[in-house]
């Protein structure tokens, strides 16, 4: 149930950034009063990548690549 449920939040947040939202736009109109999300965005460096990791509910992490312009579950 709610592994779906945040695989439908991952492609909804991917939808929107590529019909050309920014992540501040996301945040503010479809993730920051979500009921998955706790908590805020938090920067994480892998290499020369940046991510931004947001924790949910159910566990798990929402994961933003701005490179990819992709959400996907961590």
């Amino acid at each position: 149930m709610s592994q779906e449920r945040a695989n439908d939040l991952a492609r909804l947040c991917t939808d929107a950034v590529r019909k050309g939202n920014d992540f501040p736009t996301i945040w503010n109109t479809l993730l920051k009063k979500h009921p998955l999300v706790e908590g805020i965005p938090r920067q994480r460096l892998e290499g020369n990548r940046s991510f931004l990791d947001i924790r949910l509910i159910t566990g798990e992490r929402l994961v933003f690549e701005s490179e990819g312009k992709r959400f996907s579950i961590g």
